[in-house]
């Protein structure tokens, strides 16, 4: 059992942010160790309120979970404030051991609330994506990381080699929402940036619950904590994250809930 932290938004609904990471951390068979930085109000149609956590209060959650803790994997998604990303950029370089960090760099949610700052942004851009073992952008947020405008496959190509510029690993371009070829992701990889690696599952049209961002960031997060390849933890998450959208809950006509309990394991 490996300690995976989860640096994340509260979502009341239960179907992202830290409650979709816990979920998927614990089907795995790992523990949850969790930093709340954002609290929201979610009903059946989307985010209701937000309410950031004062900088102070996520500060010491970091400083708390990296001193008490023999970490496998950390893995981040809204990260509101800049003390916040600056505090974890501390945490990740000063760690007695080096740590899979995912970063999943969530701006917005489902519903199209914005859930981070212009300054925060930038502030990930050159705090903690140099220290990303993979940054894991949706269409919407490689568009917003990069300028560029990705409708294709080789665009999705072009703006992950963008975001290698800033310094990460690799990145994992996902294209649930493009318009060509949904089900099929990008990872392209610091050492070896002319060969893009084509990560493929079944897509399932029609559902689009809520989390599924964060399940994919999670899964691959644990996958790194117990020692998988880079590549080879990313094809056991899209299987698993697949899986679960393929088993998701329907709560209403276009309401969807993952199912996070497909399995206990990747193998």
């Amino acid at each position: 059992m490996a300690f995976i932290v989860s640096i994340a938004g509260s979502d009341s609904s239960g179907g992202a942010g830290n409650q979709a990471d816990v979920s998927c951390v614990e089907a795995l068979g790992h523990h949850t160790l969790s930093v709340i930085t954002a609290i929201t109000a979610q009903g059946l149609r989307g985010v209701e309120h937000i309410a950031f956590c004062d900088e102070q209060t996520v500060q010491a959650q970091i400083k708390s979970i990296f001193s008490s803790f023999n970490l496998g994997a950390v893995k981040s998604g809204v990260l509101p404030n800049t003390v916040g990303i600056l505090t974890l950029a501390h945490a990740l370089k000063t760690s007695l051991k080096p740590l899979p960090y995912v970063l999943d760099p969530v701006m917005r949610a489902s519903s199209g609330a914005r859930l981070m700052h212009e300054d925060s942004v930038q502030a990930m851009v050159h705090q903690l994506i140099p220290l990303a073992s993979v940054v894991t952008p949706n269409i919407f947020e490689a568009e917003t990381l990069t300028g560029r405008t990705i409708t294709t496959i080789d665009e999705m190509i072009a703006a992950g080699q963008d975001l290698l510029e800033f310094g990460c690993r690799a990145v994992l371009v996902k294209g649930g929402h493009a318009s060509n070829d949904p089900g099929v992701d990008i990872l392209l990889d610091s050492r070896d940036v002319a060969a893009p690696h084509f990560i493929r599952d079944q897509y399932i049209a029609g559902r689009s619950p809520r989390g599924t961002g964060c399940t994919y960031a999670s899964a691959i997060a644990c996958g790194l904590a117990t020692h998988l390849s880079l590549y080879d933890a990313i094809l056991q998450a899209k299987r698993f994250i697949t899986k679960a959208i393929a088993n998701a809950h329907r709560l209403e006509s276009d309401v969807w809930l993952l199912n996070h309990r497909v399995a206990t394991s990747l193998e």
